[in-house]
């Protein structure tokens, strides 16, 4: 089950029209390519400081001589921002004026999505309108005159025939 918090900016329908859905939980996007997926999702600040950490580590490495340890610890920094993915991004929103509206779950997005519009604009949920394959007055019925539901035979066909 999926896990998205949601960040508003501004106030009002165009605001949530505007929301950014931000996905909660470890990220291998971001364990595979660190800074690149930072700057993919826009997290401008947050992959400088990464690149400035990994340039300090590199430097501290080589000053101690273990810099051969450098791809081992600079995958542990990558798996600690692919575990915190979703609240570097909301961290990043929030610098840009966005605020925290809410959090969504399930195991559709669009699914998610809507019931978070209709709770944020205080709309009841209109069932889908059901269409029939055939006016529903010419519905084929069974001998008891009753319509026939599901996948019945048809009363016209005889049993033995089959398509």
């Amino acid at each position: 089950m999926a896990r998205y918090t949601v960040h508003v900016k501004g106030e009002g329908p165009d605001a949530l029209a505007r929301a950014q859905f931000v996905r909660d939980g470890f990220s291998w996007a971001a364990l595979a390519f660190g800074p690149f997926w930072l700057f993919a999702k826009g997290a401008w600040i947050s992959a400088l400081l990464l690149i400035a950490l990994l340039m300090g580590m590199a430097m501290l490495l080589g000053s101690i001589g273990i810099a051969v340890m450098f791809p081992l610890v600079s995958q542990l920094v990558y798996f600690l921002v692919a575990l915190e993915s979703g609240a570097i991004r909301a961290w990043e929103l929030e610098l840009k004026g966005h605020r925290f509206a809410g959090v969504i779950s399930g195991d559709d997005r669009d699914v998610m999505e809507r019931r978070f519009f209709e709770e944020a604009l205080g709309e009841a949920a209109a069932p889908a309108p059901v269409s029939l394959p055939y006016p529903s007055e010419n519905a084929p019925r069974a001998t008891s005159g009753l319509p026939i539901i599901g996948l019945f035979p048809n009363p016209s066909r005889p049993r033995g025939n089959r398509p």
